[in-house]
């Protein structure tokens, strides 16, 4: 997401929210459109325009949600090319308002406005999904990516599998565990079915929305009728849950997708 910031006084701003769109400030209105600053920009836009004003907020506004035909970066400042909104800006292309308060020195203070690391995408990685038309699509997309020592298996956490605490919950962990390290037993030996019999998973750091989380396994030891399993689960370097179980082996043949 590619965002543009407004600064305006809160009272503006407010009666804006109320309309549902904001048609500018003065000096919008008398330039026909409306003011923004990139984030490299912005700072130095409150220095020169609105130095020593209070009861500011700043606007942070989704570029991706304004008409191409209406913003237009256009050279201004120092030649350098600001954006220019030659309409309405809808509160609806609107992702954050935050005040602008003065600071001791007499600048204002601003948020932190490094952009964000853009998303995961798997499939831009490398990985394929798994479809499963049972349990797992309910908790799922799940991914596999196969490597020299074997296949990997990740999911990317979603919204949905948070708990209360804005974490990703013990139970979607250890769902997943169960998968992969299931999914490494049947590819180390693929003849039969097999359930799991025991499974202990150990957290040891937390994990997030966004995160990418990876399973590699491992066989420890088979028997005839038993595979014992281990599993690593990380995100990036970090591990985040580590995992051992008992898989039974039966020799019956899993039925034909």
């Amino acid at each position: 997401m590619s965002l543009i910031y407004k600064i305006c006084p809160a009272s503006l701003w407010r009666e804006a929210e109320r309309a549902g769109h904001f048609e500018g400030a003065p000096v919008d209105l008398a330039d026909g459109f409306i003011h923004f600053s990139t984030a490299a920009q912005v700072a130095e836009t409150a220095a020169r325009h609105f130095g020593a004003q209070s009861d500011l907020v700043l606007v942070s506004v989704d570029v991706g949600a304004l008409s191409p035909a209406l913003l237009r970066f256009e050279p201004s400042r120092g030649g350098d090319l600001f954006p220019h909104l030659y309409g309405h800006l809808p509160v609806s292309a609107v992702t954050g308002v935050a005040p602008l308060p003065l600071g001791a020195d007499g600048r204002h203070a601003f948020p932190d406005l490094t952009p964000a690391t853009a998303a995961f995408d798997p499939a831009e990685e490398g990985w394929t999904t798994m479809p499963d038309r049972g349990f797992i699509d309910l908790v799922g997309p799940l991914w596999v990516k196969r490597e020299p020592e074997g296949s990997a298996y990740g999911f990317l956490a979603e919204a949905r599998h948070l708990n209360r605490g804005g974490i990703v919950h013990g139970g979607m962990l250890m769902t997943f565990a169960d998968q992969a390290i299931g999914f490494a037993s049947m590819e180390a030996a693929p003849e039969g079915r097999r359930a799991t019999i025991q499974l202990d998973t150990h957290f040891v750091a937390a994990v997030r929305e966004g995160d990418f989380v990876v399973a590699r396994s491992r066989v420890v030891r088979r028997t005839r009728s038993v595979m014992f399993m281990t599993g690593t689960l990380s995100v990036g370097k970090t591990v985040v849950a580590t995992a051992n179980g008992i898989w039974k082996l039966d020799g019956t043949a899993r039925p034909k997708a």
